[in-house]
């Protein structure tokens, strides 16, 4: 199953990527994220291939989920996959520079471990929306408010 959503966001690049790369910038946005560990540590130049594991408070429980970054280029791209129980979810967010403002492209490929599985998520496909829409709602207010926030760039 696939879901993607487009946002525009009246911030620069930087400051939406920085939303979704640092760690506790996404717990501002990402409802229920608790904390993302780095078993094997976290190679900031090119964390392609880290192992990440994120705790998600879901339904009043903590969730792990096993996740490794599949793609990255600042500022542009971040790509992700994580594996649950009942599904193995892709998810990329590709970001392109349209000076003072952002689009902000989001994929989310999402396959399911059984046919029950599977049903389960059509049934729940809508509170899915839901709650992505909300967070990238959330993700555009906070890098809207950074960016009025900003110190200007300096004259030349």
């Amino acid at each position: 199953m696939e879901i993607t959503y487009h946002e525009e966001i009246l911030a620069p690049i930087e400051i939406v990527f920085d939303f979704l790369n640092d760690d506790e910038k996404m717990k501002l946005w990402m409802e229920g994220l608790e904390s993302t560990e780095y078993p094997e540590g976290k190679n900031d130049d090119d964390p392609v291939g880290t192992i990440f594991v994120q705790t998600i408070r879901e339904g009043g429980h903590s969730q792990q989920y096993a996740g490794i970054v599949t793609e990255y280029d600042p500022p542009e791209l971040i790509g992700v996959q994580l594996q649950g129980n009942a599904f193995r979810v892709d998810v990329t967010y590709e970001l392109t520079d349209r000076g003072r403002k952002t689009d902000l492209d989001y994929t989310c490929e999402l396959v399911f471990a059984s046919l029950f599985y599977r049903i389960i998520g059509v049934l729940f496909k809508g509170l899915t929306n839901r709650i992505l829409k909300n967070q990238m709602k959330l993700l555009k207010q906070l890098s809207e408010q950074a960016a009025v926030r900003r110190s200007p760039p300096p004259e030349a």
